[in-house]
């Protein structure tokens, strides 16, 4: 192939486009994308040692912005992200090292693992999103710390199975079940009670939390629909904006409003 036949295929195609100049507020979210290291090969991506940060990474394209002629047949009808070259879906932080192997030595497999960790900070940039507009109450910051410390002659297990987390989950979701299962039964009771006690009261309203978890589970099921990664993702994001040092508190609180029927649809027969 002469290069003027690959530069016609390249303008046929419709992917590529000139190079666009990458601005400092899009370098930050490429460098938050991947937390500061380089996804290749872990290293740190920003010199924190001088006064002053050094950038120590590139934003390379996924896909070759242009290709040569070799990295045309090797990457022909291979899955490519974003509209085109110069979508944000195509590009990704890079140490330097890596991108100028990835630059002049690219293979079907380094392609699709740089395609795949980028699809994956994609996903979680989307999950972050969905529970962006979640408002937690200092009320909630209550039910958490009361879990902490509650007493097993203050729990009133369920004397039934509850059917609403049965119906949730498949064979193949086996362990996020029984863990699920495990904590309606035991806690649901207790911590209806204390919602039930709260509502209401200083601006609380049980019904308006309920439809904000309902929405954020909306939005998560929209970018993925592994059970085990929404549980966990929003589980870690309660954490982490109440300041809980308990996970296990956590996790109860969650799957109180999957047995509410606000987290997980339940599975057609």
């Amino acid at each position: 192939m002469t290069q003027e036949e690959l530069n016609a295929a390249i303008e046929a195609d419709g992917y590529c486009k000139p190079r666009e100049e990458i601005k400092e507020f899009d370098n930050r979210l490429y460098l938050q994308e991947v937390g500061g290291r380089c996804p290749l090969c872990g290293k740190l991506l920003i010199d924190r040692r001088q006064k002053k940060k050094v950038k120590l990474f590139e934003i390379a394209h996924i896909y070759p912005n242009r290709p040569t002629e070799e990295q045309y047949r090797t990457l022909q009808g291979l899955p490519r992200l974003g509209d085109n070259s110069e979508s944000y879906d195509n590009k990704i932080a890079l140490c330097r090292d890596c991108h100028k192997t990835q630059d002049h030595h690219t293979t079907v497999e380094d392609y699709i693992q740089l395609l795949n960790i980028k699809k994956k900070c994609l996903q979680n940039t989307a999950l972050n999103e969905a529970t962006a507009t979640l408002g937690l109450e200092d009320q909630i910051c209550e039910v958490l710390k009361r879990l902490t410390t509650v007493k097993e002659s203050e729990l009133a297990e369920l004397n039934y199975t509850p059917v609403p987390v049965a119906k949730k989950f498949s064979e193949s979701e086996l362990l996020l079940k029984i863990r699920v299962e495990g904590y309606a039964i035991r806690f649901y009771p207790f911590i209806y009670d204390i919602f039930k006690d709260m509502d209401g009261k200083n601006g609380f309203h049980m019904q308006i939390l309920s439809g904000q978890i309902k929405s954020c589970f909306v939005k998560m099921n929209d970018v993925t629909s592994d059970k085990s990664k929404i549980f966990d993702y929003i589980v870690n994001w309660v954490k982490t904006k109440t300041s809980t040092q308990s996970k296990e508190a956590c996790e109860i609180f969650v799957s109180y409003f999957v047995q509410n029927c606000e987290v997980f649809n339940e599975i057609a027969e």
